[in-house]
Order: structure tokens, then C-alpha cells, then sequence
């Protein structure tokens, strides 16, 4: 019997061909468009949906009440707040991510970009690139820095471990209670008023959005910095742009925007005092091929028969 997978991205259906073989497999594929009407067709009939970890297609309520015969929904990423996974359990339709797969990537990159706000250089490019040779006000040293983590899943204790190297102080909060060696567990408002650099580190929900806002940057010290790899939607874009202006948060850090693409309009664009990314933090070739054998593995058990693995909604 032929299986119908529909990929909402073509990396994906890359990755299913190499798997399943054209044999046993059609793969639908979608344009990257982001249009519903599409996903509805795309998803229609087909009995394993590859999700779209670039975000331009979002299962909804109504993608999934479309799904007519789907018994699994893979998401090839570590978030997966664009798929309804509860009404997909009402519809008895598991879901899988792929847990884990790029802390060390995405840790890399926030000790690569807190060391570049901290060692002013944005403002040291630039004057190179002006033809300049000017001397910079001098900069801090990640290991005298205290570093607040908000959040101690996989990315966040990835970041601590490459901290220990530096010898930051480091504190953190999480929404549950959490034994770590080296680092002390408190709330968000202390945090944010001792830690020199706030990195974040949480999934988005409900709970989560907007968790930085105007009141809580105004809440952090002289000279602290912010790092945001996990979600756009986490801070307030409109209250961290005011507040860079007026230097509280002295500098930031970005890898993650709401919405994506990062608005042409977006003052973050004109702002000399952050650093931005286009959500590249997972992007090596190590974070793929971790995901692409953590998204293979489910393929093969869900197509053989067997139960996957990595299931958030049960």
C-alpha cells in the first residue's frame, strides 16, 4: 500500500525520498507559499504530515480537521506551538518534535553574540568598514559577567555548561524547580535586577508571550544585556526597541522576531546597540543531521507499524 506524506517544506521532502524510497511513498510537497487553501489540499489524504519548522504553515484547528485519514504529525524542529496539538489529539493524531536536537548549536551562538555586545563589536565593524581605526570604549569580559537564564531546558543548560568555561556567575529561573551544580534557581524580577546578560531559554505559550515587556527591561540593571534565541514572541518588540533607545537594555542580541520575516519597517533594523540574526542559531550542519536522524527514526516506526517517539501530546 503507497503512502502519502505530505512535506511542508522541500528540505523535508528531500529527506523522506532518502528514507522511504519512491516505491512505498508519494510525497506531496508544498510551494512555501503559507496558503491555507494549499495546506488543506496538501494535507488532505495523506497520511503523515511533515510540519513546517520555518513557520509559514500553521496546523490549525481548521488544517487538521482537514487531515481525513493522517495517523502522525512529525514537526522537524524543537517548538511546536504552530500545531494545534490539542485538537490534533482529539482527532486521536500524535504529535512528535525533535527534542533537544539543536542545543548545541543554538548555545553556540548565544555565547557567540553575548561576546559580541559585550566586546562592542557592532561598533567596531562598522568603524573598520567606514575606513576607521578608532578607539573603542573598552568592553566587558564574559567571565566577570553574572548570567541570568530564563529557562534550564536542554538549550539553557547547553549555555551553562559553555559558561562554566568562562566562569560567569550564573542564576536562572524555570517554571519547574531544578537541581543544578553551579547555578542558583531564582525568580524572574531578581533575576532580571543581578544578571548582566538575560538570555532566554523558554518555549512559547500562553504563559510565555510577552514574558520581557516594558515593566520587566525596565526591571534590569545599568548595562545589562538581552539574548533572545528561543522565541520571538517572548519579548515585546515595540517595548525593547524603546528601551534600547533610552539604553535599558544597553544592547541586545537577536536571533528570533514576531513576525518573521523581520519587518523591513522594524526600528530593531536601525538601532546601533543590537545584533541581529536571521533565526540561524540551529543552523549547522551538525543541528541537521541530529534532526534528520531524530525525523528518520519516526518515519521508519511509524511506517513499519510502531509507535513513535518524542510524542507531545499524549
Amino acid at each position: 500500500m503507497t503512502e502519502i506524506i505530505a512535506c511542508l517544506s522541500a528540505y523535508d521532502e528531500q529527506l523522506v525520498r532518502e528514507l522511504a524510497g519512491t516505491d512505498r511513498v508519494e510525497v506531496r510537497t508544498a510551494s512555501g507559499s503559507g496558503d491555507p487553501a494549499e495546506l488543506a489540499a496538501l494535507v488532505k489524504g495523506a497520511d503523515i504530515v511533515i510540519a513546517d519548522a520555518a513557520r509559514r504553515y500553521v496546523l490549525d484547528a481548521a488544517a487538521i480537521d482537514a487531515m481525513d485519514r493522517c495517523r502522525f504529525i512529525q514537526q522537524p524542529s524543537v517548538g511546536y506551538d504552530t500545531v494545534d496539538v490539542g485538537r490534533a489529539a482529539e482527532r486521536g493524531i500524535p504529535v512528535a518534535n525533535a527534542p533537544g536536537y539543536n542545543a548545541a548549536a543554538v548555545a553556540d551562538w548565544v555565547i557567540m553574540a553575548t561576546l559580541v555586545v559585550l566586546r562592542n563589536g557592532l561598533a567596531a565593524d562598522g568603524i573598520m568598514r567606514g575606513g576607521g581605526f578608532d578607539a573603542m570604549p573598552l568592553g566587558n569580559e564574559l567571565g566577570d559577567r553574572t548570567v541570568g537564564l530564563v529557562g534550564m531546558g536542554a538549550v539553557g543548560r547547553a549555555v551553562f555548561e559553555r559558561l562554566r568555561g568562562f566562569g560567569s556567575t550564573v542564576v536562572f529561573t524555570d517554571p519547574a524547580p531544578r537541581q543544578v551544580d553551579g547555578a542558583r534557581q531564582i525568580g524572574l524580577d531578581e533575576l532580571l535586577e543581578v544578571a548582566d546578560v538575560v538570555s532566554l531559554h523558554l518555549p512559547l505559550s500562553d504563559d510565555t508571550r510577552g514574558i520581557i515587556g516594558a515593566g520587566e527591561l525596565a526591571r534590569m540593571r545599568d548595562g545589562a544585556v538581552l539574548v533572545n534565541a528561543a522565541r520571538g514572541g517572548l519579548v515585546d518588540h515595540d517595548a525593547l526597541a524603546d528601551g534600547l533607545r533610552a539604553g535599558r537594555p544597553a544592547a541586545a542580541a537577536l536571533d528570533v522576531f514576531e513576525p518573521e520575516p523581520l519587518g523591513a519597517d522594524s526600528p530593531l533594523r536601525s538601532l546601533p546597540n543590537v545584533y541581529l540574526s536571521p533565526h540561524i542559531a540551529a543552523g549547522t550542519w551538525q543541528a541537521r543531521r541530529r534532526v534528520r536522524g531524530m525525523v528518520g527514526e519516526n518515519l521508519r516506526r511509524v511506517l513499519a507499524g510502531e509507535p513513535p517517539r518524542y510524542v507531545v501530546n499524549t
